[in-house]
This record gives C-alpha cells, sequence and structure tokens, in this order.
C-alpha cells in the first residue's frame, strides 16, 4: 500500500525547504572542503582581530592611567573614612589604632609616589625597587591588624600592633629620604641648564647647515669682453702730423 503524499501547507513546506537544500546536497565534496576552510579561517581572523583589539585596550596608556586614577580614588576614600573614624573615637588606644592606620596608609602612598618620580629621573636606587613589594605587603598586613583592632578593642594580639606600625613608618621614612636623595643627585640644576644650552646650538648648527644646503648656487660673474682691433679705415681718415 503506498502512503499518499501530504497535501497540506506543513506538506508543501517540507517539500520546499528539501528544493532549497538540494543545490548544497549536489556540490562537490572539493567545493565544499574550501568552503568550510574559507569559513573556519574567516572565524580565526575574526577571533584573532578581537584578541589583537582587547590586547591593545589593555595596554594603552590611557587605559593604564584610568586604572591608575580609580585605585588612588580607592585609596583616598579609605584614608578619608580612617580620617573621620580617628576624629570620632574617644582618645585612647583604639584612636590610636586608627591614626596610625591612617599614617601607615600615607606612607606606602608617599613611597610609590618618591620611588616613582625617582624613576623617572633616572636616578639608581640599588635594591629599593626589589623590596618595594615586601614593604607594601607588611603595610597592608599592619593596616589589616589596626583596623581590626580599631573596629573590636575585645580583640586580644600577643603583640602590639602600634609598636610593629611606628617601626615600620620609621623604615619607610628612613627608605623616602634615601630615595630622595638620590633623585636630588641624579637631576641637579646646573645640568639640565647646560643640556638645554648643548640642544640650543646643536640646533643653530643645524639650521644654519640646512640653509647652506638649500641655498641656490651663486651664479659666477660674467666675463667682459675683450677688446678687438680698430678698423683700418678709421685709422686711414685721420690726419698725420
Amino acid at each position: 500500500m503506498t502512503t499518499p503524499l501530504p497535501t497540506g501547507p506543513a506538506g508543501a513546506l517540507d517539500v520546499r525547504a528539501d528544493d532549497e537544500l538540494s543545490w548544497l546536497l549536489s556540490l562537490d565534496s572539493t567545493v565544499l572542503a574550501v568552503l568550510g576552510g574559507v569559513f573556519v579561517t574567516l572565524l580565526l581572523m575574526a577571533l584573532l582581530t578581537g584578541w589583537l583589539v582587547v590586547r591593545r585596550v589593555r595596554r594603552s596608556p590611557l587605559v593604564a592611567r584610568s586604572r591608575e586614577l580609580a585605585s588612588r580614588g580607592r585609596e583616598l576614600g579609605v584614608q578619608g573614612a580612617t580620617a573621620v573614624t580617628a576624629r570620632r573615637l574617644p582618645p585612647g588606644q583604639r584612636r590610636t589604632c586608627a591614626e596610625l592606620q591612617l599614617e601607615v596608609a600615607r606612607s606606602r602612598d608617599r613611597l610609590r609616589r618618591q620611588v616613582a618620580a625617582a624613576r623617572a629621573a633616572g636616578a639608581h636606587l640599588g635594591e629599593v625597587p626589589d623590596l618595594l613589594p615586601a614593604l607594601e605587603a607588611e603595610g597592608s598586613r599592619l593596616e589589616q591588624r589596626l583596623r581590626q583592632r580599631t573596629q573590636d578593642p575585645q580583640t586580644v594580639c600577643r603583640d602590639e600592633p602600634a609598636t610593629e606600625a611606628r617601626a615600620y613608618l620609621d623604615t619607610v621614612a628612613d627608605v623616602c629620604d634615601a630615595v630622595f636623595q638620590a633623585e636630588r643627585v641624579a637631576a641637579p640644576t646646573g645640568r639640565t641648564t647646560a643640556d638645554v644650552a648643548d640642544a640650543v646650538t646643536a640646533l643653530r648648527a643645524h639650521t644654519a647647515a640646512y640653509q647652506e644646503l638649500i641655498a641656490p648656487p651663486a651664479m659666477p660673474p660674467l666675463p667682459r669682453p675683450a677688446a678687438g682691433p680698430a678698423p683700418a679705415g678709421t685709422d686711414a681718415g685721420r690726419p698725420h702730423h
């Protein structure tokens, strides 16, 4: 028994879909392989382009500056909140810990800015840049302990964090002073003036040489015409004495 073909709208849609895909089935395997390779190549190129764009954006100086400003804003916000907390607390151990926490945060910020300025000036800092992460970690640890002591006065500590915080502040102040002295030695005022004078002299010499190079060549003077022999008729017409 033969099953009749559907004559409804659904059957017509299936037949039309088969007719539209019949050209794809009739293609050669080589053509299909080429089309697949082109599609994969375009997909890889799109992925590579997106990766390069993201990488360029991440390495952009503007993005780095924005991150630095955002980090700086968060630090200032934390310092402001700590200062407000220290002012609201009554005199005592909790207030002392809050004030020390604020001083530790400011000292870390001052150390970072001092090292960055010295590096920009080309100063020799020795092993200070290598020790900077350790100082940052120690300051962060002390800030956390002081914050806990400020928020919970009943916290039992084997050693007093205020003593460690004061020792840390002395160490950071010593490092900042050494970095500042190195920066002053690397960029004296007289050297800058001498560099400017040398640059101006070199620029003037280059300008003079360039003007001499592009100047049109001077034309040599034209030779005077030589005096020719006098005509014979002129002497013959003169009277002889």
